[in-house]
């Protein structure tokens, strides 16, 4: 009675942990999928990223211009100065009042360039659905990580980290670079409403120990 009693005791942390591992499994799986279907049916069926975005004028011309001056994929930016290795105190003062100069005038630019092209379609789709399982993970682990949280107040708290998350990336890139008001907005929504409708889900089946 006694070996049956302690073999109890033991087993209760390990049951409690294996519960868990579960709610974070499920929480992963099930709100990374529900956060990939609202994020096709934002981008693929809503178009609202798309109406925030403006095209160049003579845009093969500017594809011209691209191919020509950007020599390999990565991310660019214009106006940038010259490397200042090897320069004297006054010389880096003049090239950075320079750069600024061209900053003030503008245009300034921060772009991705891929001379390829975009390449195969389903790798992306494949990525994105990685990318949002891994997403889910993150906060179905700070979700187990709280105490004392109704069910309404889990899901608010999982739309707000989603939410907290667009801010940090989001509103730099408006402040420094000028991404439109339109765009920034749509992002920010978009993100809350990601992690809002997989809160959900989350909520629901990774629900954290009451004690």
């Amino acid at each position: 009675m006694i070996e049956a009693a302690r073999m109890s005791e033991n087993a209760g942390p390990q049951n409690a942990e294996g519960m868990m591992m579960r709610r974070l499994v499920l929480g992963t799986i099930l709100g990374g999928l529900v956060a990939f279907v609202w994020s096709s049916v934002s981008w693929e069926l809503l178009g609202w990223h798309e109406r925030t975005m403006v095209s160049f004028q003579n845009e093969d011309d500017v594809s011209a211009v691209i191919a020509s001056h950007a020599t390999k994929d990565g991310t660019y930016i214009l106006p940038v100065g010259p490397p200042t290795e090897g320069m004297t105190s006054e010389q880096k003062k003049k090239t950075q009042a320079a750069v600024m100069e061209k900053m003030q005038k503008g245009p300034i630019m921060v772009a991705a360039v891929r001379r390829e092209g975009f390449g195969s379609f389903s790798r992306a789709l494949v990525i994105q659905l990685l990318s949002l399982i891994a997403a889910a993970f993150l906060l179905t682990w700070l979700l187990l990580q709280t105490s004392g949280l109704g069910y309404a107040r889990r899901v608010t708290f999982l739309a707000t980290t989603g939410l907290a998350a667009s801010v940090i990336v989001d509103l730099p890139n408006w402040n420094w670079w000028g991404f439109s008001g339109t765009y920034t907005a749509v992002n920010l929504a978009d993100s809350t409403i990601t992690w809002l409708l997989a809160g959900l889900v989350i909520a629901r089946v990774a629900k954290p120990r009451t004690s």
